[in-house]
């Protein structure tokens, strides 16, 4: 038994995202987050540069890297969860080929890796409860996703959702992603302007994805 647990968790450490499947352009960020160097990963850009792509696929490997870990996509308004996020996490744990290692369900609206029992939960923000009411079966939520992050309403939000999800364990990995706001005095460009420790910003375009792609 002792044996057949080390080896669990060797498989766990070894998962790694295929070259062939990152854009060039996140490559550094990658190395970032595979060596833990950062806590807060901010990447915005425009449609189409395929930053959500990267982080969707990055959540299946953490979550099996990290058997102690659970995840949460948040997204302003509940129901457009199930066709942004919840589509884009299945889509890559599908090109990830790993659709028979992981469950799909939309009430409640979970995705569950089945070897450790480990989830992915999906809420809305605008009622922050319902983000502390989550209770995993075991361990801790250690990975936050904030998809469309400008659409949040500002810093107090964010402060509220971050400190709801991100409650337990001494590691987490919190992301957000956003279309750069056209407009000057968006809150979000005060919020990126001031420097933070353990935040690594990174810009995207669609012009350096691959064409193929």
């Amino acid at each position: 038994d002792e044996l057949e647990d080390q080896s669990k968790d060797n498989a766990f450490k070894e998962f790694s995202i295929p070259a062939e499947l990152i854009a060039s352009e996140f490559s550094d960020i990658y190395r970032d987050i595979r060596n833990g160097n950062s806590s807060e990963y901010a990447l915005d850009g425009g449609r189409g540069s395929t930053k959500s792509t990267f982080v969707s696929e990055v959540i299946p490997m953490l979550l099996i890297n990290n058997p102690n870990m659970h995840a949460l996509a948040v997204r302003q308004v509940e129901g457009t969860l199930r066709e942004s996020v919840f589509s884009q996490l299945k889509w890559a744990i599908e090109t990830l080929g790993l659709t028979e290692k992981f469950s799909f369900s939309l009430s409640p609206m979970e995705i569950t890796y089945l070897s450790t029992r480990q989830k992915i939960y999906f809420r809305g923000a605008s009622d922050p409860t319902n983000i502390k009411s989550i209770k995993p079966p075991f361990g801790y939520i250690g990975i936050l996703w904030m998809e469309e992050f400008d659409q949040l309403h500002g810093e107090a939000s964010i402060r509220s959702i971050v400190q709801s999800a991100l409650r337990g364990g001494d590691k987490a990995y919190r992301f957000e992603t956003w279309n750069t706001p056209r407009t000057r005095n968006h809150w979000l460009h005060k919020y990126m302007a001031v420097p933070k420790e353990g935040r690594y910003h990174h810009h995207s375009t669609y012009q350096n994805v691959p064409y193929e792609w």
